[in-house]
């Protein structure tokens, strides 16, 4: 609604909007595909309920905001609220209380189990990446079932395949030739687990991303693991090396590859694009997904890229040949050092990235391509990094002029509700500090409950801007305001 037109508010309470039979509840919903998942179902009229655990500085409530605030400042648009649960995938029952629980048993139908940990290397088992990979995927199967939800979708990853090499069927889950570390193993039992569970009580639906990289069009992300790993290093040790006489920058370093080996890197945007799509069709449910790229990117690729950014060369492509001289002067092997040991925990993918086959994929998928990691792309991750400091931006609160949840606690005390004798609504906030609520009043009994009616009931939908200016302006103009939400209703 247009903040200038005097009429809209009265106009969007005249209106009845349509919506879906259920709510889909999210896990992992602050993490790097999560939040973009949030942002691309909120899209696409899905009704979603996400289990947030606190910080240290923000409450579940605040971390929602901050990132549903990211999307609306990028898009330029509100966007709906979902419904905010406190809770942790490492707690039975995710930390909920029985209230909630009976919440979703009456409200969700679909569970998106996404949160991941990515760990490589663990204590023991009942550490990370154990703790939230397995044993954290133990809960929330635990609480599917409790709720009963007909349908459960799992993010695992593509690398539920260990060591296993050459071609990688969808419908393959086999960790025989073992894992490369924790996090891969973690993840093919979590994977293997919720299969298991999930027969005869649910259709499971599993995607399985490869190695996913920053927004391909904005050069986002959250997380600082993989390409991001080495896109720092160069950032941070490459204009610290000496330039020739041209004012080339000096990396001398070997590398132990051929620089040919293709690698299997996907845009995080387009991760959740996929992931959307595919819950939004039934006739894939059930299915396996890899989320791989058409076109592999090799390691000369990535590295011809950033010498482009940085004006630099110097990378010997050595393979396994050691007999490959190298650099004496201190300072180049001071550098070579330095990138090979602070990039050593991806040691064991150096030689090779197996193929994913992508027959389901395809299948469902066509007017979606991956997009290929070119030289531009490099450019918008580097840069992001940097302006992010590489990911050492402090945590902002977001900024909420009201959080309209507490504001509708104090309706019960409304006097002017008395002549409403019976009425039934939904309220959808959109906006900083909005929220999604049904509104009940039956007599001198009103309540108010999270989330939108189920039943095809009258759903208003208002923009907490707007709603806030006509809140704020008197102790009048707020009851004009609820007798317009409720006098059209009253029975």
């Amino acid at each position: 609604m247009a903040p200038s037109d005097e009429n809209a508010m009265e106009r969007s309470l005249e209106e009845v909007s349509g919506f879906p039979d259920s709510y889909m509840l999210l896990t992992g919903a602050t993490g790097l595909v999560g939040r973009y998942l949030v942002r691309d179902l909120l899209l696409s009229g899905v009704r979603l309920a996400v289990v947030v655990r606190p910080s240290k500085k923000l409450t579940a409530h605040e971390r929602m905001e901050s990132v549903l605030q990211h999307w609306e400042r990028e898009l330029n648009r509100s966007l709906p609220r979902p419904v905010v649960l406190t809770g942790d995938v490492n707690q039975p029952r995710l930390g909920l209380s029985t209230r909630e629980i009976q919440w979703l048993r009456e409200n969700c139908d679909h569970v998106i189990h996404n949160a991941a940990v990515l760990s490589f290397h663990g204590v023991d088992r009942t550490q990370e990446p154990w703790r939230t990979n397995l044993h954290g995927t133990g809960n929330v199967i635990d609480l599917a079932k409790r709720i009963e939800a007909s349908n459960w979708h799992y993010v695992s990853t593509a690398y539920v395949c260990g060591c296993r090499s050459g071609m990688i069927c969808e419908d393959e889950l086999d960790g025989t030739q073992g894992f490369r570390n924790d996090y891969e193993e973690s993840k093919f039992e979590a994977e293997k687990m919720i299969r298991e569970q999930a027969d005869e009580v649910a259709k499971l639906t599993v995607y399985r991303p490869a190695v996913i990289v920053g927004d391909s069009q904005t050069g986002y992300t959250s997380s600082y693991h993989g390409l991001f790993l080495y896109l720092r290093l160069m950032a941070t040790l490459v204009p610290e090396q000496p330039r020739d006489e041209n004012g080339v920058i000096q990396t001398p370093i070997r590398l132990p590859v051929t620089g040919d080996e293709p690698r299997n890197l996907v845009p995080v945007d387009w991760v959740s694009g996929v992931i959307s799509r595919l819950i939004g069709c039934p006739a894939a449910h059930g299915q396996t997904f890899h989320l791989s790229p058409e076109r592999r990117t090799t390691s000369r690729e990535v590295i011809d890229y950033c010498y482009d950014y940085f004006n630099s060369e110097g990378v010997v492509y050595a393979g396994e040949d050691d007999t490959c001289e190298q650099e004496s002067e201190a300072e180049a092997n001071r550098f070579e050092e330095l990138v090979l040991e602070s990039s050593r925990i991806y040691d064991a993918y150096y030689k090779e990235d197996p193929e994913f086959d992508r027959t389901n994929l395809q299948r469902y998928i066509t007017d979606f391509p991956c997009p290929e990691i070119d030289r531009e792309m490099i450019f918008r991750f580097i840069e992001f990094g940097t302006a992010d400091q590489w990911g050492k931006r402090r945590e902002v609160a977001p900024v909420v002029d009201c959080w309209f949840g507490a504001k509708l606690m104090d309706i019960s005390d409304f006097e002017f509700l008395s002549p409403v004798k019976k009425a039934f609504v939904g309220l959808d906030v959109h906006g900083p500090g909005g929220g999604q609520w049904q509104i009940t009043i039956d007599g001198q009994s009103r309540s108010v409950k999270r989330g939108l009616p189920r039943d095809r009931a009258v759903v208003i939908t208002l923009d907490s801007a707007e709603l806030f200016e006509k809140l704020s302006q008197s102790h009048e103009a707020e009851e004009n305001v609820w007798r317009a939400v409720f006098g059209s209703l009253t029975n």
